[in-house]
């Protein structure tokens, strides 16, 4: 791994049935790639769902 990359670890409870799910559902995939994405869409509805909070705060303090 180069040197400008950090790495963040995710663990599995396997005697979990979630946690098995998840598992399952990630086997053939891209985990790295998947995460990234999952971040991403997060990061994007709180920028919305801030943006919503802040236009409901103009309203309420006219």
């Amino acid at each position: 791994m180069s040197g400008n990359k950090i790495r963040k670890s995710v663990s599995f409870n396997i005697t979990n049935d979630l946690d098995n799910q998840m598992l399952s559902h990630i086997e053939k995939i891209n985990f790295s790639g998947y995460v990234k994405e999952l971040i991403a869409a997060d990061m994007l509805k709180r920028q919305q769902d801030l943006k919503i909070v802040k236009k409901l705060l103009m309203v309420v303090s006219k």
